[in-house]
């Protein structure tokens, strides 16, 4: 498995560098440039739904839509990205991964779920583009942008002073809401098959988004198929209507991990645990019933 190099950020600085810039930058016009190239430097990939292992997170840098974006940031804005430095052979050995430290004694705090690649230009630009890609409760679609920047320079109006620097920066935008990496498919004649309680929505199953999952692996009679004997990891919305006693809840991104046999269907079910006022506390509870077939008389 291959190791991935640490990153770390303080984060006092980080919080004081993102409000200094903020709001300063104007738009970019495509027609005020000399060229409208914009290379992309680096790439960012943030999830609050799924924890990618090593290899799922070079197939995730592997197969991110970076054409599609180009297209797009083409036809809005007039730009043309250079996406010449993402090559797939060398993404292994260029995937970073955050930690958060003490800015005092650089102790490690905390991983977060976000990962990057950096590029550095053969030749030097001002015209760079930086391509996010995060992935985020409760529906966990992928959502890109492209930001880019570049600086114009102002001629100073009288002799003496110096030119000004105007930051310039436009963004594109996109959901991409069947983009996958995983396009499992699963073996009818050897797998395990689920229903799912009304108020239970899967978001994921074992990191396919499951609105592309079920495209392959759903049933005529409303049945999913699943693999069997290795641990399955399934994650859902919860939409609970609560009671005359208890208020209604919207619960994002719990998660079930079982180990489900070869040729039954399963139910699965869940009770809401509301320890505290603090929903963040609550605890869901899974339960999963086998159906057994009807027995003829």
């Amino acid at each position: 498995m291959k190791k991935l190099s640490v990153f770390f950020i303080l984060l006092a600085l980080v919080f004081v560098s993102c409000k200094s810039t903020k709001g300063l930058a104007m738009p970019i016009k495509a027609e005020n440039l000399e060229s409208n190239v914009f290379v992309v430097t680096r790439v960012v990939v943030k999830s609050g739904t799924i924890e990618p292992s090593d290899e799922e997170l070079i197939q995730i840098f592997q197969l991110l839509p970076y054409a599609e974006m180009c297209d797009l940031v083409l036809e809005k804005k007039g730009l043309q990205l250079d996406i010449s430095l993402i090559q797939a052979a060398e993404i292994p050995n260029n995937i970073e991964y955050t930690v958060v430290c003490d800015a005092e004694t650089e102790e490690e705090l905390e991983d977060l779920p976000e990962w990057e690649m950096n590029f550095i230009p053969e030749e030097e630009t001002t015209q760079t583009c930086t391509l996010y890609f995060t992935m985020d409760p409760p529906e966990g679609y992928l959502n890109a942008q492209a930001v880019m920047e570049t600086i114009q320079v102002v001629p100073a109006k009288k002799e003496g002073k110096e030119d000004k620097l105007v930051p310039l920066q436009s963004t594109v935008s996109q959901v991409f809401d069947k983009w996958t990496f995983k396009n499992i498919f699963v073996d009818p004649r050897s797998c395990a098959r689920l229903k799912f309680n009304k108020h239970l929505f899967p978001t994921f199953v074992e990191n396919e988004l499951f609105d592309v999952y079920k495209i392959l692996n759903q049933t005529e009679d409303g049945f999913v198929n699943v693999n069997v004997k290795d641990l399955i990891e399934i994650r859902f919305n919860i939409d609970d209507p609560g009671n005359l006693f208890i208020s209604p809840a919207e619960i994002y991104n719990a998660k079930l991990e079982y180990v489900f046999s070869p040729g039954k269907d399963y139910m699965i079910k869940y009770k809401l645990k509301r320890y505290s006022p603090d929903s963040s506390k609550w605890k869901v509870m899974f339960s999963i019933k086998e159906i057994k077939p009807k027995q003829t008389k």
